[in-house]
């Protein structure tokens, strides 16, 4: 994953050099990544070819997104005409880290997660650190840094502030002994997804009817109860303002978590 970051770095540093004015001035908020309904049939099995799922094991779902970059690119074929492929490709990930076309987000964190958990499967799993919005204890064994890089994509696409993102984040919660949000970190994660129009917002996280869900952190009744007036009033805030970040930045240290368990 270092490996993959700094290409991408050195991809983007290059771009400088061989003068990126004319592609500065493409906008993905004006040629945003059409969604699934916004494509052909042919675009859309080329995209998810059928009996194929998505790979949420894969990073980045096996080939899926250099496949959604091929669809970008018939889509809107004049963003190839704005410089060299492999910084177009480069710009275009960055993008779709924010993107509302929700598999690009999830293809990007989702496979973090799906690592994370198998790992904390295996046995011998020497995890010693903890995180709940921030990090409790320094990395001190391959598997703490390995469970800190994992955690730290999906936060970084979740800050990012898609909602896909941010549901990934939001189910990376209750990972075992190592990852329980503080309850002020859940409330804003389920109140950003919650006010979005994304018609792929995930209403199912909520349904406290269904038996996978009602148990979830993010579901219990006591939830607000967890954060003082004036903090919510903070959280709120920051949910009108999309700044994740500054919730994350003000959270208090990772403690107490019977409340998950309360009636």
């Amino acid at each position: 994953m270092r490996n993959v970051i700094c290409f991408a770095c050195l991809l983007v540093v290059g771009a400088f050099s061989q003068g990126g004015a004319a592609d500065s001035e493409w906008s993905f908020s004006d040629h945003p990544q059409p969604r699934p309904w916004e494509i052909d049939p042919d675009q859309g099995r080329f995209l998810d070819p059928p009996g194929q799922g998505l790979l949420f094991g894969a990073p980045g779902c096996g080939d899926r997104m250099e496949r959604a970059f091929i669809v970008y690119l018939e889509t809107y074929p004049d963003y190839a005409e704005t410089g060299p492929r492999n910084l177009l490709y480069a710009r275009w990930l960055d993008y779709a880290e924010a993107s509302e076309e929700w598999s690009l987000p999830c293809c990007l964190s989702a496979p973090h997660g799906y690592q994370l958990r198998r790992m904390l499967e295996e046995p011998d799993a020497d995890v010693t650190i903890s995180y709940c919005g921030r990090f409790a204890g320094d990395p001190e064994t391959s598997y703490d840094w390995l469970a800190k890089m994992h955690i730290d994509v999906i936060e970084h696409i979740a800050l990012k502030g898609s909602v896909a993102g941010l549901s990934v984040y939001l189910q990376l919660d209750g990972k075992g002994r190592v990852v329980n949000l503080n309850p002020d970190v859940v409330y804003y994660l389920k109140s950003a997804i919650l006010s979005s129009d994304n018609p792929t917002r995930p209403d199912y996280l909520f349904d406290e009817n269904d038996a996978s869900w009602r148990d979830q952190p993010w579901n219990r009744p006591n939830l607000e109860e967890e954060l003082s007036p004036e903090r919510k009033a903070f959280v709120d805030e920051a949910v009108a303002r999309g700044d994740l970040a500054a919730v994350l930045e003000t959270t208090g240290p990772c403690g107490d978590t019977a409340w998950r368990g309360a009636d």
